[in-house]
């Protein structure tokens, strides 16, 4: 097991999405999407590498499994925003 969250694949995966979603997707959105889309966006793409970590943090598996299944949620949510836009 990794010695920290950010050793983990999903947790990097994760983090090159939301910094994928700051910087290419979040940008160039039209200004009358900045209080809507912007922010579930920018909320959905933390909310999957902070699962990650808690889930990490959790003493129980079965904790951190929820906590992974939160995360895969969150990614698709993302994911789900990206085909409306």
């Amino acid at each position: 097991m990794a010695d920290n969250f950010e050793k983990l694949e999903c947790w990097k995966k994760c983090f090159e999405l939301k910094v994928f979603v700051k910087e290419r997707v979040l940008v160039p959105l039209p200004a009358s999407e900045k209080y809507d889309l912007h922010s579930q966006l920018l909320r959905a793409s933390r909310s999957a590498t902070a699962n990650i970590a808690e889930g990490w943090g959790r003493y129980h598996y079965k904790e951190n499994i929820k906590f992974l299944l939160n995360a895969r949620g969150s990614v698709a949510e993302v994911l789900g925003h990206g085909l409306e836009a």
